[in-house]
């Protein structure tokens, strides 16, 4: 599928903020009171910055020394005051997410202080040791144990619409294997042209998962619109992001004869790029069976429509700024809810997902306020909460469709449901482990023992 508009990169964005802002005054001599870059900054760079502001990265600039930082010293305040960095789109006083690179208002305050007291760089002594980031082609836990690869280059023209293309590449594997981690790289050169890649295995997995409560992304056979095999879902690659490493004694399964799916969208970026992407997979030794195998499926939130629990039939009208649709499901046994991820379009403005217990209790465990559909983020709760079957898990999306949206391309259009970004969607996509009715008894135990609450 093809989309009409071209879309700026989050690297492109960043570039045009930081441009159009003057650079920091010279350093203003040193107080005691003032924050200095080498004692106060760098840790929080490094905590929260580095990861994507480093050299051969798709971000548009490194953050790694102070003479690298300095000159952005304006442009950083002000990004950092308005929460658009580093991107962390929800409301932070629901739930406790890990890793969570977001900034404490106490960071905030700091950063804003080193900026308006000159931006010293302080004694260099006081730096904390620096980090060695592997360079932009290394794989982030280590050497994968398979590497599978595109088949052929993606070709993303110089000019032109958004790209959404499908890839197919076999996996050789003949025995089953458990995903210990799993990551996504596009090409050096691809980085910046790919908006992001969905990949799914293909594989006949249809006994494990129970049809009454998951979409049969599984079924080898199911097509989408465009006749692609669909699979189930391995893992998003975006921009920002890193790959998956599951907890100890989790993983997710690949099996023997399997295919994978790269399920790309890329845009032009002003000169004929080439791209083939690779995933990598660190397995859990042969014959280790984890405890509890991950889950990915999706929410949907909509208008009911003939494809039975998939509400996924949207209607966005011409200038509304806060259109609501809501989806449900029951729970068909007790389950541990790893993390949450929305995905909309250009209009998508926010998303929530809510537990309703048995007892008729509702608990929001995730509220994304801010959503940008340059950033596809997953949030992982620190603490993964538990919930019995019979729970509810509702997901609510927001969608503006009004010229105070400055993504939104047409605010005078309907806008529905479709595969093109110019259309809209609205999927909360969960990663969970099944458990047993002993381990939900555990786990639920454990929780009312130490008084926490999802994610807290």
């Amino acid at each position: 599928m093809k989309n009409a508009l071209p879309l700026l990169t989050p690297a492109a964005i960043l570039v045009l903020a930081f441009l159009a802002a003057p650079a920091a005054s010279p350093a203003a001599a040193e107080d005691a009171d003032t924050p200095t870059f080498s004692r106060d900054i760098a840790p929080i760079f490094q905590r929260s910055c580095q990861r994507c502001h480093r050299p051969e990265t798709a971000a548009p600039m490194s953050l790694i020394t102070y003479e690298q930082i300095r000159p952005w010293a304006r442009s950083i305040q002000r990004r950092v005051e308005s929460r658009q960095m580093p991107p962390w789109h929800i409301d932070r006083t629901i739930g406790v997410y890990e890793p969570d690179p977001s900034l404490s208002d106490e960071e905030i305050a700091l950063v804003t202080a080193w900026v308006d007291g000159g931006a010293p760089r302080g004694n260099p002594a006081d730096l904390p040791p620096s980090i060695e980031w592997p360079d932009g082609d290394a794989w982030e836990y280590g050497e994968p144990d398979l590497v599978v690869e595109m088949q052929e280059d993606m070709v993303v023209p110089a000019e032109g619409p958004d790209l959404f293309v499908n890839f197919i590449a076999d996996t050789g594997l003949t025995e089953d294997r458990y995903i210990r981690w799993i990551e996504v790289k596009p090409s050096k050169a691809g980085r910046p042209t790919v908006h992001h890649t969905m990949v799914y295995a293909i594989q006949d997995d249809a006994e494990y998962v129970g049809e009454d409560f998951f979409e049969r992304d599984d079924d080898p056979n199911r097509r989408d619109a465009d006749g692609n095999p669909v699979g189930s879902l391995l893992i998003e690659y975006a921009v920002g992001n890193t790959g998956d490493i599951y907890a100890e004694n989790t993983g997710k399964l690949l099996m023997a004869g399997a295919k994978i799916r790269f399920s790309g969208h890329y845009h032009s970026l002003g000169e004929e790029i080439r791209d083939r992407q690779r995933v990598g997979f660190g397995f859990y030794p042969k014959g280790v069976v984890p405890k509890h195998r991950i889950v990915s499926t999706r929410l949907f939130a909509g208008l009911p429509s003939n494809r039975g629990w998939r509400n996924n039939e949207l209607s966005i009208p011409p200038g509304a700024d806060n259109v609501r649709h809501d989806g449900y499901r029951v729970l068909d046994r007790p389950i541990q809810l790893i993390s949450f991820q929305a995905h909309m379009h250009y209009r998508g403005k926010g998303m929530e997902l809510e537990a309703i217990h048995p007892d008729g209790r509702r608990e929001l465990l995730t509220r994304i306020q801010n959503y940008d559909f340059n950033w596809q983020i997953a949030y992982p709760y620190k603490h993964p909460p538990v919930f019995p079957a019979g729970t509810v898990l509702h997901v609510t999306s927001y969608h503006d469709n009004s010229e105070n949206n400055p993504y939104n391309p047409d605010p005078t259009a309907w806008v529905g449901w479709g595969n093109r970004t110019v259309d809209d969607m609205a999927i909360g996509w969960t990663n969970f482990v099944f458990l047993s009715d002993k381990d939900y008894e555990e786990h639920a135990t454990a929780g009312a023992a130490t008084g926490a609450g999802a994610g807290d």
